[in-house]
């Protein structure tokens, strides 16, 4: 018998009825606002509690809930809750009463006395201005009030706007500009001006351009081809052919001045083929091979393992401007080779890795950050009562570290082993105090998630998204910490958001990679928690290739967030064969990505060790900033060991890089798969 559906539509409701097997699903189409401006609630959580059925409100605080009418009873609890609001519950029979009536839904205001962050109604003074630099908008600049934890950042055309009051001093800056103070002496708009620094840019702009179209791969990751500054060309996939079994049949043909050999005079006296690149550093008499750079990976001889149908675009390199990354062996020219498969960092060749020079010969202790304690929380050690050390906590609170994030920070980690109510209210108070500095409040988020306070770090992560709306790890660190509550359905929602390009004014390109790889994750470890009507899984298989798709899961997961784009560090990954590579986060190796970051807002990288030779890993990590004392820069290290998989581990850890004097060993992984 066919199944016959009867579709009844009804304003709010649409109830699909199944004959054959008495299946009714419902789904309810409403809108969430606020009581007192009749505006939509963006991200509310609409959800029957206890029945992983739940759903987020859109930009436009619209949302549509579906289920099966089987899964949820009359007197199951339908509640809806949003960052700052009051929450709303009722049971399901009476919700569909209501419903008969409307279908929207009026949130009040929170009590001040409920919130971390309480509204302040005693200063309205904002101070609007754009920043600029010679050739236009500046689009992520950081605009801070001086002595405060109030910051702001610019939009995409440069516009900002920043709590003040008369006679604070504005600092403005942008990466690789020079710093600007303004005092404010009127409310007046304010139109900020910024030069570049001259010393940055004698350091990591190379002269001569050539005219290009939009972007290609370099040495120092994806520029803007009139940027580049060098000679380059680049094949994509659609030029591969089908027929194509090697890296050299991929290459053969598809760039100019290229020549296949297998030595320098073009003779084949063997069956390993070499790539000559005409125009490269040296001269037609002193030739030398060109090199293989696979996804951060060196190689000096062609990578003939690779399968050519897995490539996504080959870039070639010529010049000594395009190769100064890569040194003397770069100099016949490089082959930029990034691959389809999503993990793009994955250490699977590491058998292959002939690359001279860099071997790693370095000692490098482990540092002890207990011995790096400052001389309070000595003092508060020293206390003869809990009472005694609390009090000399809050008379140094009212003092002089009043503004201090390091302090409260060091203060938390000290009481967290003693009082843990005490210890998280140190950073409610910080939390107030930073409400609008996504860098104080991003390292706050850390410590909470670095000891298992996900509900409390949930209420930062949505602080963070109502001040930084257009960022994109605001939406990508929302999503994870609704996993770790366990509210698997909102998760899935925020992700088919990202995924599927449902944000307002914000696209995932600077973090779609990690999001693609937390997405899978859920979907693979709590496939039975989540309903999928929200779940973005079509548009996942269309990003992971089947093969990975059916195989998910990484021996090693490692991720690094950081509290400021701006942050410059180097991390180190050193193999069991005692094979390193390097990753920087600087102005000098990658300036364009440090100003992607500020432009979109985002602030992580993932890398991932799987089919490794066995043995040891040393994750070394160096700090390249000159710290700003009362507001420094942090990094959450979170490792997971069989990510994705049934028998996952994690591992937390949260890192003041002020503390970071000279490069240390962060962690030494074990790897026996």
């Amino acid at each position: 018998m066919k199944k016959f559906l009867l579709l009844i539509s009804i304003s709010i409701f649409q109830l699909s009825i199944s004959q054959e097997s008495n299946l009714v699903e419902i789904s309810i189409n409403a809108s969430v606002l606020d009581f007192d401006s009749k505006k939509g609630i963006p991200f509310s959580e609409v959800k029957f509690a206890d029945k992983n059925v739940g759903v987020l409100t859109d930009t436009e605080g619209d949302f549509s809930l579906n289920f099966l009418d089987q899964n949820i009873d009359d007197t199951d609890v339908f509640s809806i809750t949003a960052y700052g609001y009051d929450t709303i519950k009722t049971t399901a029979d009476k919700l569909y009463k209501f419903l008969n009536n409307t279908n929207r839904f009026f949130l009040k205001k929170l009590d001040n006395s409920k919130q971390w962050f309480p509204e302040d109604y005693t200063n309205d003074n904002y101070i609007f201005g754009k920043v600029f630099g010679v050739s236009g908008p500046i689009q992520g600049a950081s605009i801070k009030v001086k002595n405060s934890l109030i910051e702001a950042k610019s939009d995409f055309e440069g516009y900002f706007k920043i709590k003040a009051n008369l006679n604070d001093v504005l600092s403005v800056n942008f990466l690789g500009m020079i710093e600007k103070q303004i005092l404010i002496e009127t409310l007046e708009d304010k139109y900020i001006l910024l030069k570049t620094d001259a010393q940055i840019l004698d350091q990591v702009t190379i002269t001569g351009t050539t005219e290009l179209s939009d972007e290609v791969e370099t040495g120092y990751g994806k520029k803007k081809k009139k940027s580049v500054g060098f000679s380059t060309s680049t094949i994509t996939s659609n030029d591969i052919s089908t027929g194509a079994v090697t890296v050299v049949d991929a290459i053969r043909g598809k760039f100019t001045n290229v020549q296949v050999a297998y030595n320098q005079d073009g003779a084949a006296t063997g069956n390993k083929p070499q790539i000559y690149v005409r125009g490269g550093s040296l001269s037609i008499n002193n030739s030398a091979a060109a090199i293989f750079d696979v996804e951060g990976l060196i190689y000096n001889e062609v990578p003939d393992f690779i399968d050519p149908q897995q490539i996504e675009s080959i870039t070639l390199l010529r010049s000594m401007g395009a190769t100064n990354r890569y040194g003397s062996q770069g100099r016949g020219g490089v082959f930029l080779i990034k691959m389809k498969s999503l993990s793009r960092k994955v250490e699977r060749l590491l058998n292959s890795l002939k690359v001279k020079g860099n071997d790693y010969k370095e000692q490098i202790s482990r540092i002890d950050f207990d011995s790096l304690k400052p001389y309070y929380i000595k003092d508060f050690i020293q206390a003869k009562t809990l009472s005694e050390a609390k009090q000399q906590f809050i008379s140094l609170r009212d003092g002089v570290f009043e503004l201090s994030v390091p302090f409260y920070i060091e203060s938390f980690d000290h009481f967290k082993k003693i009082d843990k109510e005490f210890a998280i209210n140190i950073l409610k108070l910080i939390a107030e105090k930073a409400k609008d500095n996504p860098k104080a409040l991003k390292t706050i988020a850390y410590k909470l998630e670095e000891i298992g306070e996900f509900k409390n770090a949930k209420i930062i992560y949505q602080r963070l998204l109502s001040i930084r709306p257009l960022d994109e790890q605001s939406y990508r660190d929302l999503a994870l910490i609704y996993k770790e509550n366990e509210d698997y359905d909102l998760a899935a929602s925020l992700f088919d958001m990202m995924l599927n390009n449902k944000l307002k004014n914000v696209n995932m390109l600077g973090l779609q990679e990690t999001v693609v790889n937390e997405a899978t994750r859920l979907y693979f470890t709590k496939l039975d928690k989540l309903t999928l009507t929200d779940f973005p899984l079509k548009t996942l298989k269309t990003y992971v290739p089947k093969n990975d798709w059916r195989n998910f899961g990484f021996d090693y997961r490692i991720i690094f967030d950081w509290n400021d784009p701006a942050v410059e560090f180097n991390v180190q990954f050193v193999g069991p064969k005692k094979k390193y590579y390097d990753w920087s986060h600087t102005i000098l190796d990658d300036k364009d990505l440090l100003e992607d970051e500020l432009n979109y807002g985002y602030n992580t990288e993932e890398f991932i060790i799987e089919k490794s030779d066995k043995g040891k890993w040393l994750i070394n990590i160096e700090n390249y900033t000159i710290q700003d004392e009362s507001n420094p820069n942090y990094i959450k290290y979170t490792v997971f060991k069989n990510y994705g998989r049934p028998n996952e581990i994690k591992k937390v850890e949260v890192i003041d890089l002020n503390k970071l004097k000279q490069k240390i060993t962060l962690d030494v992984l074990n790897y026996y798969n």
